[in-house]
């Protein structure tokens, strides 16, 4: 198990397990109507269940991963699956819905421990020359968790109920934390004399929560006074840590996050990827009901179909890598992804399941391609000492962007509808037109994006 050749491959099995927790938290989507029956809520209400863990995640996950670079990578990811462990048994023995908000809260402390240092960890493993495979494959375990949570928790929520989507990741997360005993040491170990900057990283976090609390607090809340406010204080607090990082012997960010044209284009460009893409698990469900007439169950499939795609992409990422280089794979991920939007844009009134595959299979190899592309050169531009920052970064930029785009594009679709209703379309025809629009739109957004990078790449 210690050879030179198992090594790497045990440690990414081991890391992949333990980071699989986040990922299988799609299967909590498909408890939403039984939750929403156990606590009577009304159906907006359950979106808290989501904000309250995602929020908590990104808003740490920077924090945490300075944390692994100053303590140890292997610590931080370890207490991750010891508090996982505690969150889900917490959610699935919530009497009351704002117990199970809490540990819901205690599972994104959990996230974000475990997923800030996941690739620092693979990557120690398996050595920077093999950086690029070790990547690829972390995210292709992250996609087959992806397509395995929804239907483990599917058959556990007909067992027991709705708690079965947290009971099942709880021996996941113990199988990991036994298999991480005997993974061999060799992760990045703590540099002399680095210290923790916590008031700085406070600052950061809180920051950071309350300007993504901000587009979560606009529907429901009546007045525009709490989201302003929000948005306020997490603008104020950044600059104050803006302030304090400035000249600091030990930033939490470092200067290659914050300089750097490169590293910040490539920041932009997940976000940018990530608020078009999400669009897809958003708004493509509504379109297979509503037009195409489609069950949950072939639903489920389908949007699996776009899982198998980033599945193909990891496979023959490291070689596209070494073919083109990471900018051009970024590139090329962005561009399959804005073509796929623009595929689905004219999505039939009348769908086949023979139709809808291929724009769902782009979809997933362009997210595939860019995922591995962008993580390469993430964690290359930074110093090996950050390696838990660089990570975090990763999974920073996709979350902002997928806050974003659930405000922005289900908006968008919301106010189409509402348009083509007063002109006097059908509900299912008004639907569908505003579908169309919204993904022309993004699409086309996306396309104009990488256009403009790749012109100023190559001048």
């Amino acid at each position: 198990m210690t050879n030179a050749h198992s090594r790497p491959l045990f440690a990414l099995c081991t890391i992949g397990l333990g980071a699989s927790i986040a990922p299988m938290d799609f299967a909590v989507n498909v408890a939403f109507p039984a939750i929403t029956d156990a606590f009577a809520l009304a159906v907006q209400d359950i979106r808290w269940v989501v904000i309250c863990y995602v929020i908590t995640y990104a808003s740490l996950m920077l924090a945490f991963g300075k944390l692994g670079d100053v303590i140890g990578h292997r610590a931080v990811f370890r207490a991750g699956l010891i508090v996982g462990t505690l969150a889900f048994a917490a959610c699935g023995l919530a009497p009351s819905y704002a117990w199970l908000l809490a540990a819901r809260a205690l599972q994104g402390i959990a996230t974000a421990l475990v997923l800030s240092c996941a690739p620092a960890l693979i990557v120690a493993a398996s050595g920077d020359a093999q950086r690029t495979w070790a990547l690829s494959r972390y995210t292709m375990t992250a996609a087959v968790a992806g397509i395995v949570g929804p239907l483990i928790g599917g058959g556990a929520i007909q067992l027991i109920g709705w708690s079965g989507v947290f009971w099942f990741r709880l021996p996941v997360a113990l199988l990991a934390l036994a298999l991480l005993a005997r993974l061999p040491a060799g992760d990045t170990t703590p540099q002399p004399r680095r210290r923790m900057t916590w008031s700085a990283s406070t600052l950061l976090a809180t920051g950071l929560a309350a300007l993504l609390m901000t587009p979560a607090l606009w529907p429901g809340t009546g007045h525009a006074g709490w989201p302003l406010a929000s948005g306020a204080a997490g603008t104020l607090l950044l600059v104050w840590f803006a302030r304090r990082e400035r000249g600091h012997a030990e930033p939490v960010l470092p200067a290659a996050a914050v300089r750097d044209p490169a590293v910040r284009l490539a920041n932009l460009s997940s976000v940018m990827i990530n608020l078009v893409g999400f669009g897809i698990p958003l708004l493509v469900p509504y379109y297979l009901a509503r037009i195409g007439g489609f069950n949950a169950a072939t639903i489920g499939l389908l949007l699996a179909i776009a899982t198998v795609g980033v599945l193909l992409a990891s496979t023959v990422a490291p070689r596209v890598l070494r073919a083109a280089g990471q900018q051009r794979t970024t590139q090329l991920g962005a561009a399959l992804v804005a073509l796929a939007q623009l595929v689905m844009a004219f999505w039939p009134a009348e769908p086949s399941i023979a139709a809808l595959i291929p724009g769902l299979v782009l979809h997933g190899m362009g997210i595939g391609f860019f995922q591995v592309g962008y993580a390469d050169f993430i964690v290359a531009s930074l110093h090996a000492r950050d390696r838990g920052v660089a990570g975090s970064l990763t999974v920073l930029t996709r979350t902002i962007g997928v806050i974003i785009s659930a405000v922005v594009l289900s908006s968008a679709l919301q106010v189409l509808e509402a348009r083509h209703l007063a002109d006097g379309l059908a509900a299912g025809d008004a639907f569908h037109a505003a579908f169309r629009w919204v993904f022309v739109g993004s699409g086309l957004l996306l396309a104009a994006y990488v256009a403009i990078t790749a012109y100023r790449a190559a001048r």
